[in-house]
């Protein structure tokens, strides 16, 4: 029996829109043991460094009240709104304040499922404002946009989710404005997408502006319709994106100062994915994208083709809209126009470059991909609303069409080859290989089955209903037929308007199993595919353990806070731990840190702390510290290291103060404090990239404290020996270079025997990922992967020690390394040391944004601070503007003549200043308007017209 409308509106069908998602990964965090129902975890990779850090840090700031303008924890000191505006400017992060500290690693687990079901739950509105239908297929089509590849792909990158859910609020808002003048939904939602992340907003505005002109064409009225819907288009974006300038304009000056801002247009014609710069490559390229559109793939989580699976249905459906005569062919074109332009988008390199803002990405590519599969998604649901209308042999196009996508797929290709013998398998003799074959052979074959089962099923049933909707017309048309016949032999013509059917006509119960039937089936088969792209993707993402996370745990927390409660009468000082975790352990952990892995990372410390000798590199956003040189450390105001893993270094540069379990709290015995007077030598340092990071450490304290002699003595020649085993060492130097073919893997050991008493560190110039182990005297001290230059920190030595430093060289590894190693001479680094604590700057006032404090130079010098700048940062000395100097181009520092000066930087971002006064004026003028054209009209009297 049919459902009265009032019946029907009992089902919270927007309801299950939201649910849908949210049940679909939570059931993926239940079943894969991810916290809080295991010890594994949703925090994959930068949302385990960077992520949930910086989510800590902000809820720290939030209830402590400090200044969100700037932060010491994270990168020795940054711009904060920088950071906010990328990873932090969700509401729900300001929510985090009402929720325990204990709950904070679950609550932000749940607000992915969270986010998903929002996009669920808005592409559900859109699709019921849009098409004026509430029923199960709303929830349907928004469970696919939800759980699509990209979001399940990318669904770590959780600063990202705001904005996707938002779109189809945005696209609903933008008709709305278009259509009715209604401006409040567009003009809203526009500001909280872009607000929430600008990046993934900047990919909405562009989508904007590509819709608006579609949408024009095909629903073209007249040059002057257009003019002023492009006027009100412009006007309320312009309002909205205004709004945000008071993050957004601070967080525009901040990448600045970032790797980003060296970025260049490409030159010439370069293709992603392509294999060759030529129509033939651009083929085949676009070949690989569309097979990317197959279900039953792994998403790419950092590198890969577009994520672009929306469901192997909407594959189908978007085919029978571009078929359908009661579509306009303007809106054909435009969609098809739309879908082409997104897939050279990823192909051709000078439109990808414009659509990540101007830069090229550090993997992750095509992050704007999901606005495909909303084109896909809308043009597949208004097929689905004429469905009945397609006839059999339009179906079965669209099944070819369907087929020949999955052709395009790589796992059908490498299927074909498999069973035509043209793809050369692993031998078969050699260890695992039986097992790496039939996994493989596996793989593939389920990908191709998955597609073609759920390509036959979906035919199967839309076939049926077609030739079932065909009989139906041919047998109400031979009725016709037998009536008009029945007429003309009566010389009568009958009653021609049908008889209302009503809602328990016998006939009509009879006539409607079988459609009922056909549309149960097919949701069915929707319900089955979106739950198996949930396992599929359960299967494919591992997670991440969090047994040790933060690594120390209780004990780490215990040192920290006998830390603070040790330097509670310090203004400021820095810690760091000896070995990394997250390389934003500051902002995990809540101490003010020196390491930092953000895309806001200013690109002049990156070049100043890999100059240092830290493992640090532009193009990476990041610069790590690891306990190295004491000569570095002097520069860096570090007072404290935590050491977590009970190796307690033997050296006599740090002591440790107080332990707790395997976790020790190490006091820096050289300390030199946020500011010292330096000779001004150092204002002309040359902080460059050097292969020996211990030549620039010898030039930079002589610089700095006038010294003659170097610090760091190497240990060469006859102080080191390169061996092997079970590889091939082609050449070696004196310095510690080695070229060397690892054919079937093995080792690589330096050893080095000082004939000085000192402090030895060693340098890395690795050629890729490389598991080092460090023994002194064949006493294991660690071991650690790196893959970036790193200088380290070993132990004290006396003449007879024998340090070994052992490589592991990978499977096929065919490179060279360079491994030194030096000794710092005791006596010229506390005559350095002497010079440069003569003179030292005493805090009396400090926050985020001001520091103030006196000095009494005993000579005429250079105040240098490890104060980052950014260009926020000024200076004042007694009382006066002073000008500020640049140590490596980063460091902020003054002059000052012999005798005592109080000295104070202030931090004063002129783009936030800006963008606040915008952003309120945008505001009232929004809210002004809303008072202006939504004003309720007056009540009329009985007698009034």
């Amino acid at each position: 029996m049919k459902l009265s409308i009032n019946q029907q509106k009992k089902v919270p069908y927007l309801l299950l829109a939201f649910l849908v998602p949210v049940v679909g990964m939570l059931g993926v965090m239940l079943f894969s043991g991810h916290y809080p129902f295991g010890t594994s975890s949703m925090l994959y990779s930068d949302k385990y460094h960077q992520y949930y850090p910086f989510f800590l840090e902000f809820r720290r700031v939030l209830l402590s009240g400090d200044s969100l303008l700037h932060s010491w924890n994270v990168g020795m000191g940054m711009d904060y709104l920088g950071l906010i505006s990328y990873y932090l400017a969700s509401p729900f992060y300001l929510l985090s304040v009402l929720i325990p500290e204990s709950w904070m690693l679950g609550y932000f687990h749940f607000l992915t499922p969270i986010k998903l079901g929002l996009a669920g739950l808005f592409f559900a509105i859109f699709l019921k404002k849009i098409f004026k239908k509430e029923d199960l297929s709303i929830v349907l089509f928004g469970g696919f946009y939800a759980l699509c590849a990209w979001s399940l792909g990318y669904h770590w990158n959780i600063m990202w989710l705001d904005t996707f859910a938002l779109l189809p609020l945005v696209m609903l808002g933008m008709v709305s404005l278009l259509e009715r003048r209604k401006f409040v939904l567009y003009t809203f939602c526009l500001f909280l997408s872009v607000f929430s992340n600008y990046y993934v907003g900047f990919f909405i505005c562009i989508f904007v502006f590509l819709s608006f002109f579609c949408y024009e064409i095909c629903r073209w009225k007249s040059w002057g319709r257009f003019l002023r819907d492009l006027g009100w288009i412009a006007g309320f974006s312009v309002l909205a994106i205004a709004m945000t300038l008071i993050l957004e304009l601070p967080a525009l000056a901040s990448l600045q100062t970032t790797q980003s801002s060296v970025n260049q247009f490409p030159k010439g014609f370069v293709m992603n994915i392509a294999k060759e710069n030529t129509f033939m490559g651009l083929l085949d390229a676009m070949r690989q994208v569309a097979g990317n559109m197959s279900g039953g793939l792994a998403p790419s989580f950092k590198e890969g083709l577009p994520n672009l699976y929306c469901g192997i249905i909407t594959t189908i459906f978007a085919f029978l809209f571009l078929t359908s005569p009661e579509v306009k062919l303007r809106d054909k074109l435009c969609s098809v126009f739309l879908l082409l332009f997104f897939m050279f988008s990823f192909i051709l390199r000078q439109l990808d470059y414009i659509w990540h803002g101007f830069h090229f990405t550090n993997m992750i590519p095509y992050r704007f991909s999901f606005l495909f599969s909303f084109v896909m998604l809308y043009m597949a649901y208004r097929a689905w609303l004429i469905r009945d209308s397609f006839q059999p042999w339009k179906i079965a196009a669209a099944g070819i069409f369907g087929l020949l996508i999955l052709l395009c797929c790589k796992d059908t290709e490498l299927v074909y080859k498999l069973f035509s013998g043209n793809i050369q398998l692993l031998p078969w003799e050699q260890q695992g290989a039986l097992l790496k074959n039939l996994q493989t052979i596996a793989s593939h074959i389920a990908t191709f089955a998955y597609n073609l089962i759920f390509l036959i099923l979906y035919m199967a049933v839309l076939l049926f209903r077609s030739i079932q909707i065909k009989r139906e017309i041919a047998v109400a048309n031979a009725a016709a037929e037998a009536l008009l016949a029945e007429a003309e032999n009566a010389d009568t013509l009958p009653e021609l308007i049908p008889e209302p059917v009503y809602e328990d006509d016998p006939e009509e119960e009879e006539e409607k199993p079988l459609r009922i039937h056909a549309g149960l089936v097919l949701s069915i088969l929707f319900a089955a595919e979106l739950l198996l792209n949930v396992v599929n993707f359960g299967m494919c993402y591992s997670g991440t353990s969090i047994s040790n996370y933060p690594k120390g745990t209780a004990d780490s927390a215990i040192v920290m806070d006998h830390m603070r409660k040790l330097e509670e009468n310090t203004l400021f000082y820095r810690a760091e731990v000896t070995h990394s975790q997250t390389l934003n352990d500051g902002a995990l952990n809540n101490y003010n840190g020196i390491s930092t892995f953000t895309s806001s990372a200013n690109v002049r410390v990156t070049l100043f702390m890999q100059s240092l000798g830290y493992g640090a590199k532009n193009t990476y956003n990041r610069y790590c510290f690891e306990e190295s040189s004491p000569v570095a450390n002097l520069f860096l105001n570090l007072k404290y290291m935590i050491e977590r893993d009970g190796n307690v270094p033997e050296n006599h540069y740090f002591t440790s103060v107080y332990q707790h379990g395997k976790v020790h709290l190490l006091e820096n015995n050289r300390y030199l404090p946020l500011g010292f007077l330096a000779n001004t030598d150092l204002k002309d340092t040359r902080f460059s990239i050097q292969a020996n990071a211990f030549v620039f450490q010898n030039q930079l304290l002589r610089d700095a404290a006038g010294i003659q002699a170097d610090v760091w003595k190497m240990l060469v020649g006859h102080n080191l020996d390169i061996t092997s085993e079970d590889v091939h060492i082609k050449s070696t130097t004196a310095t510690g270079y080695c070229a060397y073919d690892a054919e079937d893997g093995g080792t690589i050991s330096y050893t080095f025997t000082p004939s000085e008493e000192g402090f030895v560190c060693i340098h890395l110039k690795l050629p890729k990922k490389n598991r080092i182990k460090v023994y002194k005297n064949d006493e294991f001290l660690y071991s650690e992967t790196y893959s970036l230059p790193q200088m380290l920190a070993v132990s004290d030595v006396v003449p007879g020690d024998v340090i070994r430093v052992e490589l592991t060289c990978a499977k096929g590894e065919y490179s060279n390394m360079t491994v030194s190693a030096a000794v710092l001479d005791p006596k010229v680094f506390e005559e350095a040391y002497k010079t440069l604590s003569a003179s030292t700057l005493q805090l009396t006032e400090f926050s985020n944004t001001y520091v103030a404090g006196t000095i009494e130079c005993d000579r005429d010098g250079l105040l240098y601070t490890s104060i980052p700048q950014n260009g926020c940062w000024s200076a004042v000395v007694d009382g006066k503007p002073a000008d500020i100097t640049l140590v490596g181009d980063a460091m902020v520092a003054v002059e000052l003549t012999h005798g005592a000066h109080t000295v104070a930087f202030i931090y004063n971002n002129s783009a936030f200043r800006l963008g606040a006064w915008i952003s309120l004026a945008a505001a009232a003028i929004f809210l002004l308007l809303i008072l202006i054209l939504y004003r309720p009209a007056p009540h009329r009297g009985k007698y009034q017209r």
